[in-house]
């Protein structure tokens, strides 16, 4: 037999949890299919570890599905080191269970493994009487009615929410809240949690006292639980706000916290349970209750900002959520993808000012990064502008978007003073709406710069970078303007972090090249520039040329020469702009003024 272990004592106390959960005991490991290499057959051996595989009603099994299945299949895992590393770690997530939040997804070997010392032995002893409790628990209410019986008692029996008043006046200054997670195998779950935290950032968004991270920086941990206090020191804020989400029928169950990113301590926490037709309801109840419980002394246009909806429609605000989520990858198929997302949501809500907002944003986008330049672009994005403040004019988006028009008012690129002033009005006034809106500053600080008032644009974009850490765009915007203020070592810095966040874009690796060109490291600019040729074929003219310029500065004007001839060779052949070959790309804006550039650099201003 085994040694007894910490290890065994969690694979025995799964196997009793399996037992209750499904009535029957689990299979021994001697029945269990022999495991080889293949996904399917380690997938088999997995499926026989969890309870809702044993069960054959199918409330029970979907019940059973997801967080319960987990906790078990952990605890019962063939390789010791990857069980729960201890008792203790088992009851917090059967206690997280009962709580209504998800369980942790951290695998033991992460945690250390199943080796523990005699200290970490005689926690189990402490700890078992807790386990033992919360067993006995789901035993009982599992012989009364499986699990729903367990959530019911744990909606009535839940422990008193940490007050808001614990938290001191002013000590939290930036907060992120990430997508909620959704419990249970609902299909739109995911979206639904993704809609909860949107909805309370943007009645959060207008707190100029606090800084609320944007939609955008947070959509990378949509989807399956991780570290919230990893995330929170990842953005760089003071503070996260957590929750999970489960549809049960029309009862909508919402289960939010408040964390300190540094301490790890829950400052605040509340649960709802209303009827999932009231969803605007419990967006407005967590805004309001975060936002007092963080800022004292809200103004009227505050609280009215806290329960503003920008639609009432749960259909379109999906359609917008879609779209939104397509906005921020910037390719040419997903700006088409978000387009058409946003037009449902108009078509929808013809009155959902922020999705024409967008829209209209798209439309330009698709114009400025050369995947759409028909001239009904900029035709569309005018009108979905002028429409979005017709029916709202305090919606900052719609301001971003109509400065983007005024830029393109003439048709052809060109910016008059007319446009200049225009546009810099919108931008001011999207700024005052909405100080945490990130594309606001980051759009503002690129007009500020290619105008002359760079020491103006620098602190700007990085109050863009700061709101949207995890933006490459925010990133390799940031190390083009500090290259532009001949901050030649931050520049690289930004521009390094931004290959790393997006290492596919050819933009950024363009930018990177350029950075490193202004440091002097010749080599590992080329090299860039061969990756965005790897990555972006149509542009190689441009690249080589660039590559051709480095290498004679790096004093490799042999193969220089070797990639001039190529360049001569694309060129009769009418694949190479000979001014594209002497001048490298030239800047959407001309911002001579405020741009030093070594001659054969190209950047891009990444929006």
């Amino acid at each position: 037999g085994e040694l007894a272990t910490v290890a065994t004592d969690i694979y025995s106390l799964g196997a009793m949890l399996y037992e209750l959960l499904a009535d029957k005991p689990p299979p021994p490991p001697s029945s269990a299919t022999k495991c080889s290499p293949d996904d399917a057959s380690r997938l088999m051996c997995s499926l026989e570890r969890l309870p809702s595989q044993s069960v054959t009603d199918a409330k029970t099994k979907h019940e059973l599905q997801g967080q319960l299945d987990r906790i078990v299949e952990r605890a019962m895992e063939k390789e010791p080191s990857k069980r729960y590393p201890s008792v203790a770690g088992l009851a917090s997530d059967i206690e997280q269970y009962l709580n209504g939040k998800a369980v942790s997804r951290t695998s033991g070997a992460q945690l250390g493994g199943a080796r523990r010392t005699a200290k970490t032995r005689r926690r189990w002893y402490i700890a078992a009487p807790v386990v033992g409790i919360i067993l006995l628990a789901a035993w009982l209410f599992l012989l009364r009615g499986k699990v729903a019986s367990l959530k019911d008692y744990t909606m009535t029996h839940k422990t008193a929410p940490v007050a808001p008043a614990a938290i001191p006046n002013g000590s939290i200054r930036s907060i992120a809240v990430l997508p909620f997670e959704p419990l249970g195998k609902n299909v739109n779950g995911e979206l639904l949690g993704l809609g909860m935290a949107d909805a309370v950032i943007g009645r959060m968004s207008s707190l100029k006292q606090l800084l609320v991270v944007p939609t955008s920086a947070v959509l990378k941990y949509k989807g399956p639980s991780g570290d919230p206090l990893a995330a929170g020191r990842a953005l760089h804020v003071d503070a996260i706000l957590t929750g999970t989400v489960q549809q049960s029928g029309d009862r909508l169950r919402v289960t939010v916290q408040l964390v300190g990113s540094g301490s790890g301590r829950t400052l605040w926490s509340e649960k709802f349970d209303q009827t999932f037709t009231d969803i605007f309801g419990i967006q407005d109840s967590i805004s309001d209750k975060v936002s007092r419980s963080l800022v004292r002394d809200l103004t009227e246009d505050q609280q009215k900002h806290l329960s503003k909806h920008y639609t009432n429609n749960t259909a379109a605000y999906d359609s917008y959520l879609m779209g939104l989520y397509f906005w921020n990858q910037r390719s040419k198929d997903s700006l088409e993808k978000a387009i058409e997302y946003f037009r449902q949501a108009v078509e929808r809500d013809p009155s959902y000012a922020l999705a024409y907002a967008m829209m209209a944003d798209c439309y330009y986008l698709q114009l400025y990064y050369g995947f759409n330049s028909a001239p009904d672009r900029i035709r569309n994005a005018k009108a979905a502008a002028e429409r979005a403040l017709q029916l709202d004019d305090s919606v900052a988006e719609g301001h971003v978007a109509t400065a983007m028009v005024q830029f393109y008012q003439n048709g052809d690129g060109a910016i008059t003073e007319l446009a200049h002033q225009g546009s810099m009005e919108s931008l001011r006034r999207a700024v005052a709406l909405n100080p945490n809106l990130a594309i606001a500053h980051q759009r503002y600080a690129w007009a500020l710069c290619a105008f002359g008032h760079l020491d103006d644009g620098v602190p700007e974009m990085k109050l863009a970078q700061e709101l949207d850490p995890l933006s490459p765009t925010n990133n390799t915007a940031l190390g083009i303007i500090l290259a532009f203020a001949r901050q030649f070592r931050e520049a690289l810095e930004y521009c390094h972090k931004a290959a790393e966040l997006d290492p596919n874009s050819g933009p950024i690796q363009e930018n990177l090249a350029y950075a490193y060109t202004l440091n002097g490291m010749y080599q590992q600019a080329i090299e860039r520039y061969q990756k965005e040729l790897d990555l972006n074929p149509g542009n190689k003219a441009v690249v080589l040329a660039s590559v051709a310029t480095f290498l004679v500065a790096a004093g490799r004007s042999a193969d220089a020469e070797g990639i001039m001839r190529e360049l001569t060779d694309l060129s009769k052949a009418g694949k190479a702009d000979p001014y594209d070959m002497r001048q490298g790309r030239s800047l959407r804006y001309d911002a001579a003024i405020c741009c030093p550039r070594r001659e054969g650099a190209s950047v891009r201003m990444v929006r």
